[in-house]
């Protein structure tokens, strides 16, 4: 018989647990796996070029910043690495995206040009089933020539939107000395009526007074002056009225200039006929006389 009969069909298992029983088997023991732990790394970059505007006269001058974030179970290094790989090929797809979009603008709608440049970049990028990622934010500028243009318009609507300003507030000061002078005209008219009509006539005077103040002693006189030589030539054009219509009956005179008379009345301050001062009550308007019949 050979060595291998007398072994036993089993013989190299005992061999294998060197003579101890099946009670003497070693316990299975789990393996343990070290997984390792999520790294991440953070870059930034920022990539320039120029871009046509419509018409191709000009250019855009783009600048975007890039945000990137690199995170998986590798190492930091090889984290950083796999970024520098994409970071290099980034300027030529930002130049691809963002040239179709600027040519559709004039070279001086900068700020519409950008808006709708970062609305197209919003999303961001992804690589490596997105363990590296992304962000972008564009910035534009204008050509050198039409940046100048822009400072000289703005300039000039600069100097426009003061100057009304100012005016606005000349108006608002002005008005409110004027109204203080007009008062203070208004005093000197003594016994005469202080209605809108009887003061309508001061506003050039205060106006002119709130400009000059230094002016008051003489103008205020020259101011009563005048309204006296407009009274004096209201008489005498009543006096004219008066004899013109003598032939006529008194009330077909009255009746004819009423509206003009009161009119009258009321820008010098005078009371109207049968309007009294007292707390009585205006006079009844005459009848009007019927004409006799024959």
């Amino acid at each position: 018989m050979t060595s291998t009969s007398r072994r036993g069909p089993f013989g190299w298992l005992r061999d294998l647990f060197r003579g101890r029983g099946p009670e003497e088997t070693v316990p299975f023991q789990p393996m343990t796996v070290e997984v390792p732990a999520v790294e991440s790394v953070h870059r930034s970059s920022t990539v320039r070029f120029d871009t046509p505007a419509k018409g191709d006269g000009f250019d855009f001058q783009v600048e975007i910043r890039c945000d990137w974030c690199a995170e998986g179970r590798l190492d930091r290094e090889t984290l950083g690495h796999t970024v520098d790989s994409y970071v290099a090929d980034m300027p030529q797809r930002l130049t691809e995206r963002v040239r179709g979009i600027a040519r559709r603008y004039e070279p001086f709608r900068v700020h519409e040009a950008e808006l709708a440049v970062n609305d197209e970049l919003r999303e961001g990028e992804c690589f490596d089933n997105g363990m590296v990622s992304c962000r972008t934010v564009a910035h534009f500028r204008p050509a050198p020539e039409v940046l100048q243009r822009q400072r000289a318009a703005a300039l000039e609507l600069q100097d426009i939107e003061h100057r009304y300003a100012k005016s606005a507030l000349q108006v608002k000061l002005l008005s409110e000395v004027a109204e203080q002078w007009r008062v203070f005209l208004a005093d000197g008219m003594a016994g005469a009526r202080q209605n809108a009509d009887a003061l309508a006539w001061l506003t050039p005077w205060a106006v002119l007074l709130a400009e000059q103040p230094d002016k008051a002693a003489t103008e205020v006189g020259d101011m009563f002056r005048q309204r006296q030589e407009q009274f004096d030539k209201f008489i005498k054009q009543l006096e004219g009225q008066s004899k013109a219509y003598h032939a006529q009956d008194l009330f077909e005179f009255v009746a004819t200039n009423e509206y003009q008379l009161g009119h009258a009345l009321k820008l010098f301050g005078l009371p109207l006929p049968g309007e009294l001062d007292g707390e009585r009550e205006p006079a009844e308007p005459l009848p009007r006389v019927r004409p006799g019949r024959d």
